[in-house]
């Protein structure tokens, strides 16, 4: 891999799934975002909206072989490692106060590659040495100078059988970070 700190700009679709009990919980979330190579690692970068906060959150993914990094500043603040079998514990801080979190990787499927692919992990989540259940993070990466057959899950009543991602390439205002 070549460093390539200027990067490429990307869309990132992100899914979190939890299972407790007998309850499943989802969260999806698109937005914009940025891809680059550092030191040999994969990076993905993107903002997203803090709802009941005034402050977005900046999220970095970092890729490092097979062990992957999660970090997010603004209205939360935490530091999330994941990687198979191995039980990492951080502090997720809100702006209601702090929890203290460990998370075991159960599996991870890796296919990025130039700016495009997968990311799903299934992982064990613990709450103040708490199992809380299942939780499984699923997340999609495309170049925006591409152009996709629209992902209607995602592109909700499009009328489209195409979706071109190029003008968000041309706005330079949709990535400001």
């Amino acid at each position: 891999m070549e460093n390539n700190p200027k990067g490429r700009k990307v869309l990132v679709f992100i899914t979190g799934i939890q299972k407790y009990d007998d309850h499943d919980n989802s969260i999806e979330v698109v937005s914009p975002g940025k891809y680059y190579i550092k030191d040999n690692k994969q990076y993905i970068t993107y903002k997203e909206r803090n709802e009941g906060s005034s402050q977005d959150i900046l999220t970095t993914i970092k890729i490092d072989d097979n062990k992957i990094s999660v970090m997010r500043f603004g209205g939360i603040n935490t530091n999330m490692t994941f990687e198979l079998n191995k039980k990492h514990t951080t502090f997720y801080d809100t702006e209601q106060g702090a929890l203290t979190v460990s998370i075991t990787a159960k599996k991870i499927n890796l296919t990025l590659d130039e700016a495009e692919g997968e990311i799903e992990v299934n992982y064990e989540l613990e709450i103040d040495h708490i199992l809380m259940g299942t939780n499984l993070l699923h997340i999609k990466v495309y170049p925006t100078d591409k152009v996709y057959p629209a992902d209607r899950s995602y592109i909700l009543d499009s009328g489209e059988d195409n979706i071109s991602l190029q003008d968000i390439n041309q706005d330079e205002t949709f990535l400001n970070f």
